[in-house]
């Protein structure tokens, strides 16, 4: 498992003094992108090769959220390479060890060009070290939202919230999402469904509603038509 060493800031916790979901979502999203970059897969070779990894989804659970100056520690490992798909783990430990949270991620190679599928060659495929994968629930990719919904004031998307593959980065729209719960207990569980990429001025439709101990939220474009759905479990 690639390890990398790391201390909550400020600007990365929330009013409880904690590091925020979305900030954990971006260490987990920083330390695979480093560990690619230390095996020569990185941005480079990407554009060289003229690929993209776009994520699919995520399952994210949560044992305890660092404080503000908790020094942590954040690993991941690749355990599935086939085809166009590939396969992530990821735990971020306390100092002394404690698991604070860890995650499944499931995402697709595409054509940087033509936005297609890619499927990687064999020769490809044998570059990415693979592991055992860590012990967890695997839940499914695909979230079934319950059907009755709320629907919240449109958000439009802003130039802060773009990354550098020119849409809104993964966890901005969990952010979003978590901007239409009130209220909600302590959050041990997060599932993304990603469906489709949203751009700069897009105009995005939230609806939450709540079924058991979850919350579900879907973010939609003007014609009600999913970007992405979200889970949260307490």
């Amino acid at each position: 498992m690639y390890k990398m060493n790391g201390r909550v800031r400020f600007s990365e916790v929330g009013e409880d003094g904690r590091l925020t979901l979305p900030h954990l979502i971006n260490y987990f999203q920083d330390c695979s992108t480093f560990h690619l970059e230390d095996i020569g897969l990185g941005t480079d070779y990407f554009v060289q090769q003229n690929l993209a990894f776009y994520i699919l989804s995520w399952q994210i659970e949560i044992n305890r959220l660092p404080y503000l100056g908790e020094e942590i520690k954040v690993g991941t490992l690749i355990y599935g390479c086939k085809g166009m798909f590939g396969y992530r783990n990821y735990i971020m430990y306390d100092v002394a060890g404690n698991i604070l949270a860890y995650a499944n991620l499931c995402g697709c190679f595409i054509d940087a060009s033509t936005g297609k599928f890619v499927k990687l060659s064999e020769d490809e495929v044998e570059k990415y070290p693979i592991e055992e994968k860590i012990e967890m629930n695997y839940l499914p990719r695909k979230i079934k939202v319950p059907s009755s919904n709320q629907v919240l004031e449109p958000i439009r998307v802003r130039r802060h919230q773009i990354d550098v593959n020119a849409h809104v980065n993964n966890s901005q729209y969990v952010a979003m999402a978590l901007d239409c719960l009130e209220g909600t207990e302590t959050l041990t569980q997060i599932r993304v469904e990603y469906k489709r990429a949203a751009k700069l001025g897009d105009v995005i439709i939230p609806t939450v509603t709540k079924e058991g101990q979850s919350y579900y939220v879907t973010l939609c474009d003007d014609q009600m038509q999913p970007y992405t759905v979200i889970t949260f479990g307490v």
